[in-house]
C-alpha cells in the first residue's frame, strides 16, 4: 500500500512541471469596418453612447465589456451594413498560442516597375487587410491578455497615378495602427479613427458644343464628389480553458 501511495507520488511530482508549462492558447476573432464618414450626420450615430473609455485607453481605443453595449453595436452595425453605410473588410478568426504571433492578411498585389543596369522588371506590392496580433496571457492576473496589435490597410488609389519608368501605377492610400493594451478574457477592444478622404471629379460636356472655344463652357458641367470614410477594427480575444 505504502509502495503504491509512494508511486502515485512520484507520478504526480513529475507531472507538476509539465502542466505547469502548459502553454495556454487564445481564440482570436477580429471584425475590419469601413464606415461612411456621413453616417454621425444622416443617422445620429453617437460612438460615445456605446463606448467607454478604459484608464489606459488611447485616443481611438476604445474596451467593450458589458453584453448590452456588444449587442447595440452588433445591431447597429447590421443596420449600416443593410443601408450600404457600412462595409466588412474581412472578419480574420485564428486561434493563438501564448507569445506567438499570429498574422493574417487578404488582398492583391500591384506591379511596380523598375529599371537598372541588368534590364527592366517589376516588383509587386502588397494592398489589402494586414493584421498581426500577439498575445500573451498574464500569469499574475487572471483572465488577462496583453495584446500587441498592428494593423494595416492599403488599396490603390487611381484617381491619383503616378508615372514610374514611363507605366503609369496608381498610388496607394495606407492606413495603419499599431498599440499594445491589457484585455480580459472575453473583453472586445474597438480601435477607430483611421480616417480615409477621396475627391472625384468628373466633367460633363454636351458633344461638339462643349468643345467650341469661349462657349464651350456654357455647355459643360464639373461634378466634384468628395466622399470620407473611417476604419474600425474590433477584436475580441478569449482565452481558451
Amino acid at each position: 500500500m505504502k509502495r503504491t501511495i509512494l508511486t502515485l507520488a512520484l507520478a504526480a511530482f513529475l507531472a507538476a512541471p509539465a502542466l505547469a508549462q502548459k502553454t495556454q492558447m487564445v481564440a482570436v476573432s477580429a471584425d475590419i469596418v469601413e464606415i461612411s464618414g456621413s453616417i454621425q450626420k444622416t443617422r445620429g450615430f453617437s460612438w460615445n453612447q456605446l463606448f467607454e473609455f478604459g484608464e489606459k485607453s488611447v485616443p481611438g481605443i476604445i474596451r467593450l465589456g458589458e453584453f448590452e453595449r456588444k449587442t447595440q453595436l452588433s445591431t447597429s452595425l447590421k443596420l449600416l451594413e443593410t443601408e450600404g453605410k457600412a462595409q466588412l473588410l474581412s472578419n480574420p478568426k485564428v486561434i493563438a498560442k501564448s507569445g506567438s504571433q499570429a498574422n493574417f492578411t487578404v488582398g492583391g498585389e500591384v506591379p511596380v516597375p523598375y529599371s537598372n543596369n541588368q534590364g527592366v522588371g517589376a516588383e509587386f506590392k502588397k494592398h489589402g487587410v494586414i493584421l498581426q496580433v500577439l498575445p500573451v496571457v498574464l500569469t499574475e492576473k487572471k483572465d488577462t491578455v496583453d495584446v500587441q496589435i498592428a494593423l494595416e490597410v492599403s488599396n490603390p488609389d487611381y484617381s491619383k497615378p503616378v508615372v514610374v519608368g514611363g507605366t503609369t501605377i496608381p498610388s496607394m492610400i495606407t492606413r495603419q495602427i499599431q498599440t499594445e493594451v491589457e484585455l480580459k478574457s472575453g473583453e472586445t477592444l474597438v480601435i477607430g479613427g483611421l480616417k480615409k478622404s477621396s475627391r472625384n471629379v468628373s466633367k460633363n460636356r454636351v458633344p461638339i458644343l462643349g468643345h467650341i472655344p469661349l462657349i464651350g463652357k456654357l455647355f459643360s458641367s464639373t461634378d466634384i464628389v468628395e466622399d470620407q470614410s473611417s476604419l474600425f477594427l474590433f477584436v475580441t480575444f478569449e482565452i481558451i480553458k
